[in-house]
Formats: C-alpha cells, sequence, structure tokens
C-alpha cells in the first residue's frame, strides 16, 4: 500500500504490516507556522501596548505557548507504531507507545481472523481479542482489515509450486 501511515511487506513466508499515525505537517512546516503565529501575536500584542491595554501582550504569548505545547503533544503521539507480522506460524503484534516502550502478543497464525465491527479493528485468535488500529481513518481501516485478511488466507492456504 502506499500510505503515509501504512506500509506492507512480503518476503516469501514472512508478511509485516507497519502501522503508524499520519501527521501531514513536517518540522519545518511547523517552524513557519510558529514563526508566522509569533509574528503575527507580536504585532497585534503590540499594537494592544501602544494603546496602553499592556496586559494583553502577556495573553498574546501565552496563546502563542499553548499551542506549541499542543503541536509538540500532537508530534509526541505520532511516535505511536503498531507492527503486524505473520512468520513461523505465529502472528506477533507489537504496539510500540511514543515513549518507546514495546508490548507483544503472539497468536497462532492460522486461527486468527480479522474483525471489523463499526469504526473498529480487531485480531480475534480463539477466547483472545485485540484491538488495534485506533488511530487509522475509516478508510486506512478498511484497507487494513482487507490487506491482513489476506496475508492471513494466504497464509491458511499456501500454494506450491
Amino acid at each position: 500500500m502506499d500510505n503515509g501511515s501504512i506500509e506492507s511487506t512480503r518476503e516469501g513466508d514472512h508478511y509485516s504490516l507497519f502501522l503508524h499515525p499520519h501527521r501531514s505537517l513536517s518540522d519545518r512546516g511547523f517552524f513557519i507556522f510558529m514563526a508566522c503565529l509569533c509574528g503575527i501575536s507580536f504585532v497585534a500584542g503590540m499594537a494592544f501596548v501602544l494603546m496602553g491595554a499592556w496586559p494583553v501582550f502577556g495573553f498574546f504569548g501565552l496563546d502563542v505557548l499553548l499551542i506549541y505545547w499542543a503541536f509538540k503533544a500532537n508530534f509526541k503521539s505520532a511516535k505511536r507504531v503498531q507492527i503486524i507480522e505473520i512468520k513461523d506460524g505465529q502472528l506477533i503484534f507489537r504496539s510500540i507507545d511514543p515513549k518507546g516502550r514495546s508490548k507483544d502478543v503472539q497468536f497462532d497464525a492460522y486461527w486468527c481472523r480479522v474483525k471489523q465491527q463499526e469504526d473498529r479493528l480487531y485480531i480475534a485468535c480463539r477466547s483472545e481479542i485485540i484491538e488495534f488500529g485506533q488511530f487509522l481513518i475509516p478508510d486506512e481501516k478498511d484497507d487494513v482489515a482487507e490487506e491482513l485478511k489476506m496475508a492471513l488466507h494466504r497464509y491458511r492456504n499456501p500454494v506450491y509450486a
């Protein structure tokens, strides 16, 4: 798939699917946006200072800091990654949070099924169910569900030459 938040690879019997949140604003774009915002806030704040309402200048600075903090929190959450691999008869689900902590869950790939209910994706294996792809948009969830269903189908139904 050629998508900003979904990458899949297939080499022989090994299949990998990498999911990560899509962010359209680059570091350079963020710098330009913040520079423009600072400039506009400074000019507007100086206008208020010249009118005698000097306390307003501080609120413009506070607004810039809050916007900067919100964007940084958003960029940090974009470091979240989910990896689904099918290899050696196992489906391995690895979730890496923004702090870099990893959580792995292994299933017998033969018994795994992909379930899609409303706006949620699940991997179900016997009595265990795990949700994944929470950060994907609905169209991406549809694509991922079909891609993973096909990968599991290829695993369960190998073609021999």
